[in-house]
Formats: structure tokens, sequence, C-alpha cells
């Protein structure tokens, strides 16, 4: 099927100004002039780094997941390992970094065939530019150097390739990245019980 509407026209930027900066984030008013001409004032929102996440496998092909309390949500989710990468970090050893940061783990070694990018997600593209970068690890070995954030209060929990879809599939995981995480092993024939 074709479609052959044009693409909607971009906003023109007209005005910018600070409206609220902490450690984490940075709100824009915006004053845009849209398509037809009108002005409107948009909110948007900018993040302290570009997002890492990992979804790391073990020998048996068990996957490695979180559990964290999430105040925007007021639950406790599933989630992988995952941050903020540093300025100028490189995304993968910073996918790394925060793997072994929060749950101990890492690959038993670093090769083209144990760490794969999976691709990237726009967190909510309506507000930011933020984005996540998600990997996925194989041959994950304890090294016991946990060094989590001071409001990180997390366990960690093996499941199979099966119940990490069928979470996904019933809505039990919502988290964004997992999800697309998901995706992006399926479509790229990585999520069998074993690989």
């Amino acid at each position: 099927m074709t479609i052959n509407n044009p693409d909607p026209q971009p906003w023109q930027t007209l005005a910018t100004r600070a409206a609220f900066q902490n450690r984490w984030l940075q709100v824009w008013l915006d004053n845009v002039a849209l398509p037809d001409g009108r002005q409107y004032e948009y909110t948007r929102l900018q993040g302290a780094g570009v997002g890492v996440g990992v979804l790391g496998f073990n020998a048996n092909g068990e996957i490695l997941l979180e559990r964290e309390y999430r105040h925007g949500v007021n639950q406790v989710v599933w989630q992988v390992p995952g941050g903020l990468a540093k300025a100028d970090e490189d995304l993968q050893l910073a996918g790394l970094r925060e793997l072994e940061e929060e749950t101990g783990y890492a690959p038993a070694e670093i090769t083209t065939t144990s760490v794969r990018y999976l691709g990237m997600i726009w967190d909510n593209p309506g507000f930011s530019p933020m984005c996540s970068h998600i990997y996925a690890v194989w041959n994950l070995i304890p090294t016991g150097k946990i060094q989590r954030d001071p409001a990180e209060f997390v366990t960690l929990h093996w499941v199979t390739a099966t119940w990490l879809k069928e979470a996904v599939r019933s809505g039990e995981i919502k988290d964004r990245v997992v999800v697309a995480a998901v995706a992006y092993l399926l479509l790229n024939g990585f999520l069998d019980d074993k690989r």
C-alpha cells in the first residue's frame, strides 16, 4: 500500500526559555510557529544524558532482570540494568558499566558475538529528544562488583525467554526498554531459550 500524503511540516522555534533545571532534568518552554502560522507554547524536556540498557543472558540462556520501585508510577517494575552514559562515554562501555554496577555481573569476555547492539528508542518523542540505546550481552558471570546509587534498591531475577515473552505479551512488563529489547531480540532471532 502506497500512501501519497505529504509529511507534516516541522515547527519553527521562535524563542526558548528555561523553566526548571536540576541534575537530572531541564524543562524548556518553546514559543513555536505551527505550519498554519499560529503560535503555540510547547513544553520540552531535556535529560541529563543518553540512556543505556542491557539485557543479559547467562550460559543457560536465562535472562537477568531487575525489580525496582519507580516513584513516577508508584510501583515496583520489571526492568533491565541500565542508566545514563557519562559525557563522551562509549555507549557500549556505559551499558556494561551500568550492568556490573547494578547487578555484579559482566560478560566473560567482550567480543562481537558476546555483546550486541540492538537499537535505540526515543523515551518520549512528544516531550523530549531523550533516548536509550539497548544492548544484549551473553555469557554473564558474577564479578561481585556491585556499586549502586544511593536510591537504587534492586532485586535480581533470572527468567526464561518463554517467561519474558509472556510477561511482555500479557502486559506484566510495561517498561519501554524491556519491551523494545524483546522486540529487537525477536526480530534478530536471538530470543530462544538457548542462543
